[in-house]
């Protein structure tokens, strides 16, 4: 055959748009490689389809693939695939039009043939014919041979991506397209720089961008063979990614073996996974999704710069991205994933989504699903459940503080520890209550729920101020539980009441004899506060107390602690609150300091500081000076 070479010009102001895409469009170089490769996937795709009503097509040769070539030497990369090929003109159209899409107008011809039967129609994706450019991104020399299916000759497409391309006609035996990159040479400015002419770097970014394409992608590389004197090298064919989107399969066909197969590939994690849901969406949108709740959690659990969603988006079977934060919101940051829709609209590069709403509506109905799993474990094997609690029920009560919908759904996922149990190991529920157990208890006469904050749930069980519910059972609150259920002010029509926080109602018979009282002991209050000073907002007797001395609360409205050390963490202004002392009447330490004080003004002042300091370490909060507490309690020993 004689070649007949011509040049041509891009058009579409090709010198700009390739700019564009070889500078802008992408943020990682290695995604020409998902590009190329999709686009080989939909070439295979549309001679399978054409080949159902026209088999001598595929010429005998129905086993489809996609090929990786490299020269080490020559420092080139080729992509080939075996399907539908293209012809000169069609070259001329697809490569030689930025942005005219070979594909787009092959899915609407399919859509307009009443004949094809829907579930052979092939999963498209290149919608927009820019794919193809990305190879510029990595090559300064672009060349594509291909050769139709059905037709004799070949064609050579040739550019350097500065504006010309030529086409020329060529023998080429086997139907198909290859793809041949000469790579660029490394800039010693370019610190993200990969050769993509490496096995480990080709596998990388086939396992993270191509692993679940339908055909096999295959490539020759060299394995040691044998044992000492007698080993040698040999060139071997494998393939790089794995073809199994256990997501599309029914889940009556899937074993617990591949699920769990499944998991420890898309996480990497090696524990066994607490449990899943794998459905499959129908209607105004279609998706498939198959996530995973972990048994253990991973060390960023808690990193403020990996709150993103686990869970890896897909577009009919291509991966879009790793973490789609739109997915999951971030109280669910430990789930992994994935999710394929069929009709996700993506920007021109793939990488961003243009309509966040299809992608609320697929988080809505994600999150339902993940939450009635996690609830239907909370009944079936509370032992289990517990333990998962451990390990992420401090990340689910974000979902509590978060106003997206959620919070009385996760509200009646937490566990709390309990004045009911010992919180031991070895009773099955260890010890948690979860509030809808807790109003089921609850006597007819008691309105509202008890909680106790506190930093561990130890001090909390030994706490002074459980004696304003003698009797009555209290949830104990520890790490961010506060801070959380702030946000939930009742659940089940009961409202949540802190213990160390406000004063107590009392009927009238009651507040009046606490008034008198407090009319006959006013200067010992008066003497308290002023002795105290600054370290209490004010000094007045107590109607929670029946065997302690002395407790301290805290304003109705006033922040949670952890919410205020938060505050400050971040580098907010939060003015620290005092708190009132309450004096329990009818102690005998408060007879005791209202002779000291007529007595000894200095013994009144060191009782009043030691009587603080024993307020607070009842509560489990640290001492503003433990060497003077020390030192105050060693001289009261003393006497």
């Amino acid at each position: 055959m004689t070649a007949t070479q011509e040049t041509h010009e891009f058009q579409a102001e090709a010198k700009e748009l390739l700019n564009l895409v070889i500078h802008s469009l992408y943020s990682d170089k290695e995604i020409f490689l998902r590009e190329l490769i999709s686009n080989s996937s939909d070439a295979c795709d549309k001679l399978r389809v054409e080949g159902l009503t026209n088999a001598e097509l595929l010429a005998g040769d129905e086993e489809f693939k996609i090929t990786l070539d490299v020269d080490h030497d020559a420092r080139t990369l080729t992509i080939t695939d075996n399907g539908i090929g293209m012809n000169a003109e069609e070259i001329a159209s697809n490569l030689g039009t930025i942005a005219r899409s070979g594909t787009k107008a092959f899915a609407a011809e399919l859509a307009e043939a009443k004949d094809s039967a829907k579930e052979d129609l092939p999963r498209l994706i290149g919608q927009f014919g820019v794919g193809f450019y990305s190879g510029f991104m990595v090559a300064d020399k672009v060349t594509v041979e291909s050769r139709k299916a059905g037709e004799e000759a070949g064609v050579r497409w040739h550019s350097e991506g500065l504006g010309e391309y030529t086409i020329e006609d060529i023998d080429r035996a086997e139907r198909g397209t290859s793809i041949t990159l000469h790579l660029k040479s490394k800039d010693d400015d370019d610190e993200r720089y990969q050769d993509f002419t490496q096995e480990t770097v080709l596998k990388a970014a086939i396992t993270k961008w191509s692993d679940f394409v339908e055909y096999p992608i295959e490539m020759e590389v060299e394995r040691w063979e044998g044992e000492d004197d007698d080993r040698k090298k040999i060139n071997k064919v494998e393939q790089l990614n794995s073809m199994k989107p256990l997501w599309t399969r029914a889940k009556s066909d899937i074993s617990d073996e591949e699920y769990a197969e499944f998991y420890r590939h898309i996480s990497k994690d090696w524990n066994e996974a607490f449990g899943h849901v794998h459905f499959r969406a129908e209607g105004v949108h279609s998706y498939t999704a198959l996530c995973y709740l972990p048994s253990k959690k991973g060390m960023e659990l808690f990193d403020p710069s990996h709150l993103e969603s686990k869970v890896q988006l897909f577009v009919q079977r291509v991966h879009i991205t790793s973490e789609c934060e739109d997915l999951l919101p971030s109280w669910l940051r430990f789930v992994h994933g994935v999710v394929d829709s069929d009709d996700l609209p993506l920007n021109v590069s793939r990488e961003t989504l243009q309509h966040s709403r299809q992608l609320q509506q697929i988080q809505k109905r994600l999150v339902k699903k993940l939450l009635e799993a996690m609830g239907k474990k909370l009944k079936k094997d509370r032992k289990a459940y517990t333990e998962f609690w451990g390990e992420f029920g401090q990340v689910l009560k974000e979902g509590v503080w978060h106003e997206d919908g959620y919070r009385d759904d996760v509200a009646k996922l937490c566990l709390f520890p309990s004045s009911n149990a010992e919180g031991n190991d070895e009773s099955e529920d260890m010890g948690f209550t979860t509030l809808a157990e807790y109003v089921g208890r609850m006597p007819a006469d008691q309105e509202s729920i008890w909680f106790l904050s506190g930093v561990d749930e130890k001090t909390l069980r030994n706490s002074p101020h459980l004696e304003r519910v003698s009797g009555q059972e209290v949830l104990f609150f520890t790490e961010i539980d506060e801070v959380a259920m702030s946000k939930l002010e009742e659940f089940d029509g009961k409202k949540l009441v802190a213990l160390d926080k406000g004063e107590v109602e009392l009927d009238d018979a009651a507040k009046d004899d606490l008034e008198k009282r407090a009319k006959d002991l006013k200067k010992l209050l008066k003497s308290i506060k002023d002795s105290l000073g600054d370290a209490v907002e004010d000094v007045r007797l107590s109607a929670r107390l029946n065997d302690s001395p002395a407790c301290l609360v805290a304003g109705e409205n006033a922040l949670p602690p952890q919410l205020a050390a938060m505050l400050r963490a971040q580098g907010q202004d939060v003015p620290e609150e005092k708190r009132v002392l309450e004096l329990n009447p009818d102690h005998d330490l408060i007879t005791r300091l209202d002779g000291l004080r007529k007595d000894s003004k200095d013994r009144f002042k060191d009782t009043c500081e030691l009587l603080h300091g024993q307020a607070l370490l009842a509560e489990g909060s640290a001492l503003p000076d433990p060497a003077r507490f020390a030192k105050l309690l060693a001289s009261q020993l003393a006497v």
